[in-house]
C-alpha cells in the first residue's frame, strides 16, 4: 500500500521500503541508490526572525572554532548576549531534533557565544569596519531596532548618531524588560561596545522644541525612526484613571523601585507586558492576579513565560473582563463580567462575548493595565503618516520617503526583541543602498 505523508510530522524517521532494481547475470538481486543532495534552508534558520545560520554556527562549535561561530552569528544578530536571554527561541520551535526527542537548546548556545563576545570587551575582534565614508545617519531611538541598525551602518563605515530621550540608552531593553530576565549590565556592555565601534549616542535628547525633526533631516544624509511602543492603550472603562500603566510600572522598577504599589494587585491583560508586570510584582513581595478576557489558549504572551508565571504561583482569572473601576476607602473595586468565547475575530482568536447577568466585583490594593502598546508618533510630521495615523513605511525595506526610513515597532507594531533586531538590520541595508545611490531592495526571501 502506498503511504504518502501529508506533512513533516507524518514523515517516518526511516524508509518504510526500498525499491528492487532487478538482477544481472543471475548473481542475485542488487540495489542501486544514488542519493540526491538538495540544498534547503534549515527549519530552525527559516523560523528565526534574524535568520541566523544555525547549522553553520553549530558546525564551527563542533570543530572547536568558537570565535568563527561568533563571527557568523554577528552577521545576522549583533546582540546574542541579549537575545540569548529574552528571545522566545522561534528556532527551537522548528528544530528537526524535536522529531526524535527534544529540540536543541539553541538559545543557550546563542547566550554562550554572546557572553564570549562581551568578555572580549569589544566587538572589534569579531568584525571589520569598512573604510570611512562621509555619510551621516541619525537614528531616533536606542531600543533593539535602533542599536541594531547602528551596528550595521557603522560596520559599513558610516557616521552614526543615536538620539535617545531617556537618560540611558537601550529603550525597552533598559526600561521595559525586567532585570530578572535581562540584567542591565548586559545591556550596558552591549551599548559600550557600540560606542567603542564609533557610534555616538546622545541621551536626554527628545525630538521637538529646540531640536526639530526637520533640523535632523537637513543635518543628516539619512534618518531612521526607531522609537518603540511605549504608549499604553486605553481600556475605555469608567475609572481607568485609577489604574497604572504596565510599562510605566516596569520603567519605575528598572529605575530602582523596590516596593510594590500594594499587596493584592490586579494585572489586566494577557500579553508579554502583563506577564512581566505580574512576575515583577511577585518578586517585590506582592500577590498579583492576572485578569484576562479570553482563555489561556488565546493569550498572546510567550507560552514559556506563562508557564514560569504559574511556577511563580501567580493566579490567573480567565474569561474575566473589568467594565468599571471605583475607589472604596483604600481599595480599588473592579466591576467585572464573565465572558464566553464566540467565533474567531480578525486576530484569529475567538471573540470574547459578555455573559448577561454575570457581573461580580473584585477588590485590590492597586490595578495595573497592560492591554497593548503603540508608539508615540505625535512629533513625526504628518506627511510621513498614512490615513490611519501610522508611519507609511515599506515593511520589507523600511523606506518611508525622501531620506527617511523606519524600523521596529513603528513598522510592525509591538514585537519581540529579535524581530526588532532583524527589522533594524533590514533598514540599515536599505539605508546603505540609498547612500550609495543603489536601488533599495528587500532582503532575499529564504526558500
Amino acid at each position: 500500500m502506498l503511504v504518502i505523508p501529508k506533512n513533516r510530522k507524518e514523515m517516518p524517521v526511516t524508509a518504510l521500503s526500498v525499491p528492487t532494481v532487478g538482477s544481472a547475470g543471475k548473481t542475485g538481486f542488487w540495489r542501486d541508490f544514488r542519493p540526491v543532495w538538495i540544498e534547503l534552508i534549515s527549519p530552525c534558520t527559516y523560523n528565526c526572525p534574524a535568520h541566523n545560520n544555525i547549522p553553520k554556527i553549530f558546525e564551527q562549535i563542533r570543530n572547536g572554532k568558537i570565535e568563527e561561530a561568533a563571527k557568523i552569528l554577528l552577521e545576522t544578530n549583533p546582540f546574542p548576549s541579549i537575545t540569548g536571554r529574552v528571545c522566545p527561541h522561534f528556532c527551537e520551535q522548528n528544530c528537526n531534533r524535536s522529531e526524535y526527542d527534544e529540540a536543541i537548546s539553541i538559545r543557550a548556545v546563542e547566550r554562550f557565544l554572546g557572553d564570549q563576545i562581551l568578555e572580549k570587551k569589544t566587538k572589534s575582534d569579531f568584525l571589520e569596519i569598512s573604510a570611512e565614508t562621509d555619510k551621516k545617519i541619525a537614528i531616533i531611538g536606542s531600543g533593539p531596532a535602533g542599536i541594531s541598525a547602528a551596528y550595521y551602518l557603522r560596520k559599513a563605515g558610516h557616521r552614526v548618531t543615536i538620539f535617545e530621550s531617556e537618560e540611558k540608552p537601550g529603550g525597552m531593553l533598559t526600561y521595559g524588560i525586567p532585570p530578572y530576565r535581562l540584567p542591565k549590565e548586559i545591556v550596558e556592555k552591549e551599548v559600550a561596545a557600540l560606542v567603542e565601534m564609533g557610534v555616538e549616542i546622545k541621551t536626554k535628547t527628545a525630538i521637538g522644541g529646540n531640536l526639530t525633526f526637520e533640523d535632523i533631516m537637513r543635518e543628516f544624509d539619512a534618518v531612521l525612526l526607531a522609537v518603540g511602543a511605549w504608549k499604553e492603550r486605553s481600556i475605555g472603562i469608567p475609572g481607568e484613571e485609577l489604574m497604572m500603566a504596565g510599562l510605566d510600572f516596569l520603567k519605575r522598577v528598572n529605575r530602582g523601585l523596590k516596593e510594590p504599589p500594594g499587596t493584592d494587585v490586579a494585572v489586566i491583560g494577557g500579553g508579554n507586558v502583563s506577564i512581566d508586570v505580574a512576575r515583577t510584582l511577585k518578586r517585590l513581595g506582592a500577590k498579583p492576579t492576572i485578569l484576562y478576557r479570553r482563555t489561556e489558549k488565546e493569550m498572546p504572551a510567550i507560552s514559556e513565560e506563562i508557564e514560569k508565571a504559574k511556577e511563580d504561583g501567580i493566579e490567573f482569572r480567565f474569561l474575566t473582563q473589568p467594565v468599571e473601576a471605583s475607589k472604596k476607602d483604600d481599595k480599588i473595586v473592579l466591576k467585572c463580567v464573565r465572558m464566553r468565547l464566540g467565533e474567531p475575530d480578525a486576530t484569529g482568536r475567538r471573540k470574547p462575548i459578555p455573559i448577561e447577568g454575570s457581573e461580580f466585583t473584585l477588590e485590590f490594593d492597586a490595578v495595573i493595565k497592560a492591554v497593548g502598546e503603540s508608539p508615540n508618533i505625535a512629533w513625526i510630521p504628518e506627511k510621513f503618516l498614512n490615513k490611519q495615523g501610522w508611519i507609511k513605511a515599506d515593511s520589507a525595506t523600511g523606506f518611508v520617503e525622501e531620506n527617511v526610513f523606519a524600523a521596529g515597532d513603528l513598522v510592525s507594531g509591538p514585537a519581540t526583541v529579535v524581530e526588532a533586531i532583524a527589522s533594524g538590520r533590514k533598514a540599515a541595508k536599505s539605508i546603505n543602498c540609498y547612500l550609495k545611490g543603489e536601488t533599495i531592495q528587500p532582503e532575499e526571501p529564504l526558500e
